[in-house]
């Protein structure tokens, strides 16, 4: 009997589970076939093309010139003047600047690097409380190009100077022509007096450093220079902050640099009066050093420390010219060790490797194999990727 209850109790447990079960089966929704998404695009199948831009006159779409492209040109006569005890440059830009594009111009744009000196410049208002190796790194000093005049140059062998209107904007200037400068070859010659006084730290690329045989001057971005006009975006004004590099027009430069008269100057492109600046004997190690593969001492360090403290009277003019380059930098000292050497271009020209540095930086584990590096750097990469341009027979590749 008893076994009976407990088989009546199984079946209808049994029966009761299979009623639920069956009753969830039934609730639980029936499974969904997921078709796959088809993200097919056919325009991104057949997309970009091999160029990702069109071309247009001016620009082709593999990036070369096209067949009506034009860059426009400044070429610079500049004289400059050194004061070694207050460490100020007084100069004369004279700008002749080509438009070959097919606008007309009635006004040009300059930049004036050296603003970023001033104490409102923007340059100044972004560099961070806790410093920064841009801007003039904490120096206080009256700092900036001082503009005394813009003028513009006209007529032929008559040549006449008419004072020309312009706006400074923080690193910017902008001078507006006397006369609307004609298109695709106009051309428009533009004198600028100014000065300004070189900062200690200039933003890592320039400055004054104090050394046991007298103060090295490194002088770059320091004259008024053309700002960029192209056919993609017109004027290129963008103001100098310290941490960029320039957009700048190729052109030819012949610079006059008046220094004290134990200086040496070494500079972009080629000296061109070097039995005027240089003792017969160091001009001779100079031009072996043009014709060596071996580094030749041109100033030694026992010649420095020799002259160097020499009570300096009197001044000298270094005289360098480069051809179609974007820029022209130069340095100054009494304390400068020069040595150099030849370089070898696979084009078969010849140029000079030249560095200049003080006696505190030499020895081979300094500068003493400064030219050495610069020479197979140049010859190296000139070989591998692309040639490096050089002017003339011979180019100070300097190390400071």
């Amino acid at each position: 009997k008893i076994m009976k209850k407990q088989s009546s109790k199984a079946l209808l447990t049994m029966a009761l589970f299979v009623g639920v079960s069956s009753v969830w089966a039934q609730q639980t929704p029936p499974a969904t076939v997921v078709n796959p998404v088809n993200n097919y695009d056919y325009h991104d199948a057949f997309g970009p093309n091999f160029y990702t831009k069109n071309g247009t006159p001016t620009r082709s779409a593999n990036g070369q010139p096209g067949v009506e492209y034009w860059q426009n040109r400044a070429d610079y006569q500049i004289t400059a003047k050194l004061n070694g005890t207050t460490n100020e440059i007084t100069g004369t830009d004279e700008i002749t600047y080509t438009n070959n594009s097919p606008e007309k111009m009635s006004f040009v744009w300059l930049n004036l690097d050296q603003n970023l000196f001033k104490n409102d410049s923007r340059g100044n208002a972004v560099v961070p409380l806790s410093g920064s190796r841009n801007g003039a790194q904490g120096q206080v000093f009256d700092g900036g190009n001082k503009i005394k005049s813009v003028k513009v140059i006209s007529g032929g062998k008559k040549k006449t100077e008419i004072e020309a209107k312009y706006i400074v904007t923080d690193t910017r200037m902008q001078i507006f022509l006397p006369e609307t400068l004609a298109s695709k070859g106009g051309a428009v010659k533009i004198k600028i007096e100014f000065s300004f006084v070189a900062p200690f730290e200039g933003s890592d690329r320039m400055g004054v450093l104090e050394t046991k045989n007298g103060k090295i001057f490194t002088i770059a971005q320091w004259y008024p220079r053309m700002c960029v006009y192209d056919d993609v975006k017109g004027w290129n004004t963008a103001p100098y902050l310290g941490a960029s590099e320039f957009y700048l027009e190729y052109g030819n430069f012949d610079v006059k640099l008046t220094v004290p008269a134990n200086h040496y100057v070494v500079g972009s492109g080629e000296l061109i009066n070097g039995a005027e600046v240089l003792p017969v004997e160091q001009l001779k190690r100079y031009k072996e050093a043009g014709q060596s593969d071996k580094t030749i001492t041109i100033r030694s360090a026992e010649e420095v420390t020799a002259t160097a403290n020499s009570k300096a009277t009197g001044e000298k003019t270094w005289h360098y010219q480069i051809k179609n380059a974007r820029d022209f930098s130069w340095a100054s000292s009494a304390a400068f060790v020069l040595d150099g050497a030849k370089i070898n271009l696979p084009s078969g020209k010849k140029a000079l490797a030249l560095s200049a540095y003080p006696v505190e930086s030499g020895g081979n584990e300094a500068y003493g194999r400064s030219t050495e590096y610069v020479k197979a750097s140049i010859e190296h990469y000139s070989k591998k990727m692309v040639r490096i341009s050089l002017s003339g027979s011979h180019k100070r590749c300097r190390k400071r």
